[in-house]
């Protein structure tokens, strides 16, 4: 498995941002926004000889089910676009969130989001999104969330299965879906249960974690990795280092301060469940 996370740092050109990765020990990364192709095939070459994995492309906030037709022919347009663009900068996926039954945004909780024209909707979004874009290596992949689907790993399941196309799969942020007391007090059964289900199709995760704020009424919220949250990362580490892929571990949701504390973290409970994560080339 691979470990990277967010660049906190002014430099752009290829060489300084190999540095900046190794610096942390990051064999993969977020792949930036570049419209120029040569510095984009520049980028991809150093990281490349670097052996650092350019690991997602980012497609968030964009309403897959919108309910103005005009608009979700755009958001659809504009997802074909990132997806493209990931798979021309050789990243391994695309990840995109769910949609959500509204006009002109996007993440309002909503009752018809988990109903099954949500799924059905979702499900032919998706695939008119690979087939027009056909991608060579990057996969389309969704974000899991608490509001939007799939909000837990048998809607996840379904979706894979109903969407039926290679160049779609999943990508894990368990955080996003520890959505009650019980599965806030079992999170190492519950990513095992993730896992369990939704193994041969991960290609990349998240990394953060989740506390409670212990007062009425019970209030689950996130945390950066390494800031004192509850989700079992030597269940997490330990199942994601049995995947056969090289899947990478992306670091997110957290400042440059907290980042050396968040890559600590991750490298000290890895060396106690006994699984390694592949190192940049020197």
């Amino acid at each position: 498995m691979r470990l990277g996370g967010p660049v906190f740092s002014t430099a752009d050109d290829p060489r300084s941002l190999v540095d900046y990765h190794r610096r942390f020990g990051f064999s993969a990364a977020y792949a930036p926004l570049i419209e120029d192709s040569g510095k984009l095939a520049e980028l991809h070459a150093a990281f490349s000889e670097a052996n650092i994995l350019l690991a997602e492309c980012g497609a968030y906030g964009i309403n897959l089910l919108d309910t103005d037709p005009a608009g979700r022919q755009e958001n659809i347009d504009e997802l074909c676009r990132r997806l493209e663009y990931a798979d021309r900068a050789g990243a391994r996926c695309c990840v995109m969130h769910g949609g959500s039954f509204e006009t002109g945004g996007w993440g309002k909780p909503n009752a018809a989001n988990f109903s099954e024209r949500a799924f059905e909707e979702t499900v032919r979004g998706v695939q008119r999104i690979v087939d027009a874009v056909r991608p060579a290596s990057a996969k389309l992949v969704m974000e899991t969330e608490k509001w939007v689907l799939p909000d837990n790993p048998d809607v996840y399941l379904r979706l894979v299965t109903a969407i039926d196309r290679p160049a779609f799969g999943v990508h894990l942020d368990p955080v996003n879906i520890v959505s009650s007391p019980r599965l806030f007090h079992a999170t190492g059964a519950f990513v095992h249960e993730c896992f369990a289900k939704l193994g041969a199709y991960i290609v990349s995760c998240h990394a953060k974690d989740v506390i409670t704020i212990d007062t009425y009424p019970y209030h689950i919220t996130e945390t950066y990795v390494g800031g004192g949250g509850v989700l079992d990362y030597g269940t997490y580490l330990s199942e994601l280092a049995k995947l056969a892929a090289d899947v990478p571990l992306m670091i997110e949701h957290l400042n440059a301060e907290q980042l050396p504390k968040a890559v600590d973290f991750l490298q000290r409970t890895a060396e106690e469940a006994g699984v390694t994560f592949i190192k940049p080339a020197p």
